[in-house]
């Protein structure tokens, strides 16, 4: 829907960054209520979100559908990230560092005994 819907970055439109694992909800979700989006295709394809130009007219239409399905978005100026996704990272990294120090634990008993 990028080549035909490019005329909503000439008109009154503002941006919204939506993560990738939620792109087919978010876009299932703005046809099945009939909004016209524009994906950037020249963003850069490094990171994980996706950049929709959307038009003006339909923002409470789009701030409802984010609110109930749930979907954690941003805007250029405001930016959110998804809690889930850094307690996951969180819980890794004390998994990680436990790890760490029962290793130099046992080393150490290993050490005392030898």
């Amino acid at each position: 829907m990028s080549s035909d819907t490019f005329y909503i970055k000439e008109g009154s439109h503002f941006k919204l960054w939506v993560s990738l694992k939620n792109k087919i909800s978010f876009e299932a979700e703005l046809m099945e209520q009939g909004i016209p989006y524009h994906i950037d295709d020249n963003q850069s394809t490094l990171g994980s979100d996706i950049r929709y130009f959307l038009p003006d007219d339909y923002r409470e239409k789009i701030d409802a559908i984010i609110m109930d399905i749930g979907i954690p978005a941003s805007t250029d100026t405001i930016t959110m990230h998804d809690i889930a996704d850094s307690r996951k990272v969180q819980k890794l990294y004390l998994v990680a560092v436990l790890a760490v120090v029962l290793l130099l634990v046992i080393i150490a008993i290993f050490d005392i005994n030898s």
